[in-house]
């Protein structure tokens, strides 16, 4: 599976230490994220395809690319399985769109 924020329905604010929260523009809402969320909806959300129609649309990441880029080193198994797990939660609530790699 592949990974991508769901820019054009949510915004996300985080501070460093704190987590952060996804504003929901259908419907006014906050969530709040923890961290480690935060942080793997901050990369889906840095990783702007510069397509030749500079549409603005985010990436795609699969799991394990993220889990790479958060501990900075070859995930094992249960990093993949842990990243997978959030989103998955994200995706459920829409912050995350997929589709199969």
């Amino acid at each position: 599976m592949q990974y991508a924020f769901n820019s054009s329905r949510f915004a996300l604010r985080g501070w460093i230490g704190h987590g952060g929260v996804v504003y929901d523009d259908a419907d006014s809402a906050l969530y709040e994220v923890s961290e480690s969320a935060f942080q793997l909806l901050s990369l889906l959300k840095d990783r702007v395809n510069h397509s030749p129609d500079q549409s603005g649309q985010t990436t795609a990441q699969t799991a394990a690319h993220l889990a790479g880029l958060l501990i900075g080193e070859t995930p094992e198994d249960t990093d993949i399985a842990l990243v997978s797990s959030v989103l998955d939660d994200l995706r459920t609530m829409g912050v995350v769109t997929c589709r199969s790699a």
